[in-house]
């Protein structure tokens, strides 16, 4: 089956048009409207992924969530996020869920006798399927982490405002209003 979730891309002024990830593989390209399988990015010498903002634990697939809205990512205020990037856009994107991965994550998360919810994950892509994990204590929610995603559109702020009031969220706003013709949306 087919299912809906929405992923957070970056933008770049000097490549309109194009969407990258944000952080893992965060200068290839991702396309829109065509499968796109998860690749694992580069690791260090401690099994971490590189990434632009420095090692992280290593969680191959594409991460998505089920409202576009991702409270632990984005500018800081007092010491607490209070707003998008400027450069970043939240796109629908299908993803593929033939095989529910989450009995195998949740199994990872069991040593000793003890369940360590910080374990419970893959380190290997899910193909042909996802599992749910919580990257951060003060995000939403779980990340849906997926094998494939194909992304639909690029979706305007009104409609992620939209999204998130019907889930009973507010979005995060911007500082400043998003300009589709700057980065060629």
């Amino acid at each position: 089956m087919i299912m809906i979730g929405y992923k957070l891309f970056r933008v770049k002024k000097n490549r309109p048009g194009e969407l990258f990830p944000l952080y893992v593989l965060a200068d290839e390209p991702v396309p829109i409207g065509v499968w796109i399988d998860a690749v694992e990015g580069p690791r260090t010498p401690e099994g971490k992924v590189k990434s632009k903002i420095g090692p992280l634990a290593f969680r191959p697939g594409w991460h998505l969530s089920d409202i576009p809205l991702a409270i632990h990512i984005g500018i800081k205020e007092n010491g607490k996020i209070k707003y998008m990037h400027d450069d970043e856009v939240w796109c629908e994107c299908t993803y593929v869920d033939c095989y529910d991965y989450q009995e195998e994550a949740n199994q990872n998360g069991w040593k000793d006798g003890h369940f360590d919810a910080k374990r419970a994950m893959l380190t290997r892509v899910p193909e042909q399927g996802f599992y749910r994990y919580k990257t951060s204590p003060q995000m939403l929610g779980k990340w849906i982490i997926a094998g494939c995603i194909r992304i639909k559109r690029v979706l305007s702020d009104d409609e992620v405002e939209k999204i998130c009031a019907a889930a009973g969220y507010k979005a995060l706003p911007r500082k400043t209003p998003f300009s589709t013709a700057e980065y060629g949306l």
